[in-house]
């Protein structure tokens, strides 16, 4: 397995991707609304010459500092539990630590991305804007909102309102 950053020719499958992993396309939506945006760029997981797995980032706002926030991330359904998305999650944070940011901001499952570097961002003073029932009838815990610190000096002074980009609702 090969794990790169996207190139223009891997736009389809990467999209192809994020449908086939949630079986629906406002992952893939995310993907093309943000894709372009200044400070976004997106990893692949390629085995033979096939796309399998893909991770985005864009930018966030955390009060008046950039961040990033990971997601979407898929794998192809018959490519799970093979390592892939933990390889696009370690990529992901390796790339965002080579340009210089601060810190990376989530919504997910804490014992999945927790062995991956991510902590409650509460440790940090920040609240999850996503917390509580949603439109869909899920319900988003405080504790799914995470942050890798990747320049703690910088992380140290973050404090005010998480913006996503709009496309995440």
């Amino acid at each position: 397995m090969i794990v790169r950053l996207e190139s223009p020719t891997d736009r389809l499958a990467s999209v192809e991707v994020e449908r086939a992993a949630f079986g629906q396309s406002l992952e893939s939506t995310i993907v093309e609304a943000v894709r372009d945006e200044t400070g976004s760029f997106a990893l692949v997981a390629e085995v033979d010459d096939d796309i399998v797995g893909h991770v985005q980032m864009s930018r966030a706002r955390v009060g008046e500092t950039d961040v990033l926030a990971l997601g979407p991330i898929g794998v192809r359904p018959d490519r799970r539990r093979r390592g892939i998305g933990s390889s696009l999650v370690r990529a992901a944070l390796d790339e965002a630590r080579r340009r210089g940011e601060s810190a990376v901001i989530l919504l997910g499952d804490p014992s999945y991305y927790g062995p991956l570097g991510f902590v409650p961002a509460s440790r940090y003073g920040l609240r999850n804007p996503f917390a509580g029932m949603q439109e869909e009838g899920f319900v988003v815990a405080e504790e799914d909102f995470q942050i890798a610190v990747l320049d703690e000096a910088r992380a140290a002074r973050l404090a005010g309102d998480v913006r996503w980009h709009p496309a995440f609702g």
